[in-house]
């Protein structure tokens, strides 16, 4: 455990034991009295990569502004394939809500935040129609909603393990715009307008989504920038998204 004056580290935190595996997760803390708002955090990677660790500056940047963050691993592709890491994350929701009080969260201001892939499984956990999230915002960055944009993109049919052409529901089912209903919570997305890996056109065919459905949503297209420098060169856009969540989470 590290502490400062300004927040509480708690790393490594077992939040489930699916399927055999320790699934890990940081909470940052904030040192003033709570209860305060929380965010889940969730990484990229391609559904088969990264770490929790690559989000701690986004979590450095939350808890300093009076956020409670969970920053959750877990389980990858291709050995486990969706709806997997979905089912993980509920689980680390569950356990934040569970454990609230000793995190100095409250349970009724809750948010997820995810980067490329971990947007794509952040939103699914907010959008789904039988989801019990509760989750008051949402803020997705370079996210690939809709799979069936990528028929035999080698990252999506290692996580679903299959091609769109073997199983076209499975693309469907897996596509985050295609859960989007009224009652999503207001979303903020950020893309870069130069991403070449999760093309702008995916934010605007989920803006449009939400749009239809009658969901809040702002979307920040950020110039100058590709899927790797907006989420490792551009804290501007980031203090935007926090902005956001302290407008949708915060107290006037």
């Amino acid at each position: 455990m590290q502490s400062s004056d300004a927040m509480t580290i708690r790393r490594g935190l077992v939040y489930s034991d699916s399927g055999g595996v320790p699934l890990r997760a940081d909470a940052w803390i904030p040192a003033a009295a709570g209860p305060h708002p929380a965010v889940l955090l969730v990484h990229g990677g391609g559904w088969s990569s990264g770490k929790r660790e690559d989000m701690d500056a986004i979590a450095k940047r939350l808890v300093r502004r009076g956020f409670v963050v969970f920053n959750a691993s877990y389980r990858l592709a291709p050995q486990h394939l969706y709806p997997a890491p979905v089912d993980d994350l509920r689980l680390a929701l569950r356990w934040l809500k569970d454990n609230a009080v000793e995190l100095k969260a409250d349970p009724s201001r809750l948010a997820a935040w995810g980067y490329s892939a971990g947007a794509h499984l952040a939103g699914l956990l907010a959008y789904e129609s039988d989801s019990s999230a509760g989750f008051k915002a949402v803020v997705l960055g370079g996210t690939p909603a809709d799979l069936r944009r990528y028929p035999e993109g080698r990252m999506v049919v290692t996580f679903l393990g299959k091609t769109m052409e073997q199983d076209p529901e499975l693309f469907a089912r897996a596509s985050l715009n295609a859960h989007v209903g009224a009652s999503a919570p207001p979303t903020y997305l950020y893309h870069a307008r130069g991403d070449a890996l999760v093309e702008p056109e995916q934010a605007r065919i989920l803006e449009a989504a939400l749009r239809r459905a009658g969901v809040p949503v702002e979307l920040d297209l950020v110039p100058w920038s590709s899927h790797i420098t907006l989420f490792l060169l551009r804290p501007a856009a980031v203090e935007r998204a926090a902005d956001f969540l302290e407008r949708r989470l915060m107290p006037a």
